[in-house]
């Protein structure tokens, strides 16, 4: 698979780290609400993930610091795109 900073696979969105890391720039410039970050691995058929690479936000408190930390650790090797919930 060649290496794209996004996908679209059936409507779903899937951003590559540094991509991710610009859009939360983008969500903090107009205070959008960030709910979840799941971070897969895409195969040629599908996006695998685990409870490991998943994070849900209860409050927006801090929301885009947390959800970069999250980005920053999970996101190597093979684990290399994520989707916003």
């Amino acid at each position: 698979m060649r290496r794209v900073a996004v996908l679209d696979r059936n409507g779903t969105i899937y951003r590559d780290k540094q991509e991710c890391l610009d859009h939360l720039d983008l969500l903090e410039s107009i205070e959008a609400p960030v709910h979840g970050i799941e971070v897969v691995k895409l195969t040629k058929l599908n996006a695998e993930s685990n409870l490991y690479k998943v994070i849900w936000f209860k409050t927006q408190d801090d929301v885009y610091e947390k959800a970069r930390e999250f980005i920053r650790e999970q996101m190597f090797g093979i684990w290399n795109y994520a989707e916003f919930k």
